[in-house]
């Protein structure tokens, strides 16, 4: 039996995909243990893992990031490590891990990695880009070139303390592991060919779950077209949007189901037209199989969970992330992307439209699907950190 630390952001779309790995290290005998926020320890433990709390972090709560402090994001970790990663450090020691499973966005697991010389497994829950991220200056904003020094600083601080060899940030996102794990199959991934075999790409992460009927009953028995709608979790609070899909979808040939999430007034939303079922949430993966175009924000899980059931996708992405993922949907014609400050009633419906009645994309969707189906997921994901171990 081996033992294995998982080490992760705690939020959604970065823990989601890991958990049925965790499920099956953990139902094949394995010891898994798991660092990341107080939030998503229930979600580990029913996977049978064992949640930690990553020592000397604290949950933060606010609005969801946007793309500057999102591009913050190494910059702070870095800056924070000098106080976080010692107490990673002595808190490994005493689990005594096979194998480090780590975020690569999360540079305290491959510091921690480096001082304890043991070895670690990457995983990448967002595009695998291999251009380097821009962490060197000269800086335009002295309050970015503060941090920047500041982060500098402290990784030099640690590579003191520990005897380790000058520490740059950029050095640490450069670093490629052994093995790292990405949860697309290769075929989506842009410039596939800069990626060796030391990246596996497993396709998307879930267990299959059982089948739901949709859930909008249709009383004249005509066949609707069916769309799924939902912005994620983190920046779903839109009731504009809500309401334009309203006008969009007005006409009954349409089936329209929408995830709204926690936040969102529902009563704010007005009259809710009769083809048309609004909810705080659904289960995502069960519903997909039923739907003919999926309207998303673009997060890489939800992509590849509707194009594993082979339904195209309208991307209305709000952050670069998405953006990536909606350049590569538009690329591979597996559906459409609409820019959401400037999206109109019309202009929804219409490419909605589009997207479901164009046989190049349907084509294009089921060959990608059968990609996904043939990348492993995370059963492939388990039988390579396994392996990784031997």
């Amino acid at each position: 039996m081996a033992t294995y630390v998982f080490i992760n952001i705690s939020a959604q779309g970065h823990i989601n995909p890991t958990l049925p790995i965790v499920a099956e290290l953990a139902q094949r005998g394995h010891r898994v243990y798991y660092l990341t926020g107080q939030s998503s320890h229930q979600l580990i433990q029913n996977c049978g893992g064992i949640p930690i709390v990553i020592p000397g972090t604290q949950q933060r709560q606010g609005p969801a990031p946007g793309d500057k402090e999102l591009a913050l994001l190494p910059f702070v970790i870095a800056r924070d490590a000098q106080h976080i990663v010692p107490q990673i450090v002595e808190l490994l020691r005493q689990l005594k891990p096979d194998v480090l499973i780590c975020n690569t966005l999360l540079l305290w697991g491959r510091l921690a990695a480096q001082i304890l010389s043991l070895p670690i497994i990457g995983f990448r829950p967002f595009h695998a880009l291999r251009k380097p991220r821009v962490v060197d200056g000269p800086f335009d904003d002295p309050r970015l070139a503060a941090l920047a020094k500041t982060a500098e600083l402290s990784l030099s601080s640690l590579a003191t303390a520990y005897h380790l060899p000058v520490l740059t940030l950029r050095e640490l996102l450069e670093q490629v592991e052994k093995l790292t794990l990405v949860f697309m199959p290769k075929a989506f991934q842009a410039d596939a060919e800069q990626f060796d075999d030391r990246f596996l790409f497993a396709g998307p992460s879930f267990r299959e779950p059982s089948s739901v009927p949709w859930p909008l009953l249709n009383d004249d028995k005509r066949e609707t077209i069916k769309v799924y709608i939902s912005l994620g979790t983190l920046r779903n609070n839109q009731p504009d949007f809500y309401r334009k899909c309203f006008s969009a979808f007005s006409d009954p040939k349409w089936s329209v189901l929408i995830s709204a999430g926690e936040v969102t007034d529902l009563e704010e939303l007005g009259t809710i037209p009769d083809n048309f079922l609004v909810r705080r949430s659904v289960p995502q993966t069960a519903i997909l199989r039923h739907v003919d175009v999926f309207v998303t924000h673009g997060g890489l899980n939800s992509t590849m969970e509707s194009l594993y059931y082979g339904v195209p996708l309208v991307v209305l992405p709000s952050i670069r992330e998405q953006r990536v993922t909606g350049n590569r949907v538009e690329a591979l014609n597996l559906g459409a992307v609409l820019e959401p400050d400037s999206l109109t009633a019309d202009a929804l419906g219409d490419a909605t439209e589009k997207v479901w009645k164009n046989e190049t994309i349907k084509k294009s969707v089921s060959e990608m699907q059968k990609h996904i189906r043939e990348a492993g997921g995370y059963e492939r994901a388990a039988n390579a950190i396994i392996s990784f171990t031997d």
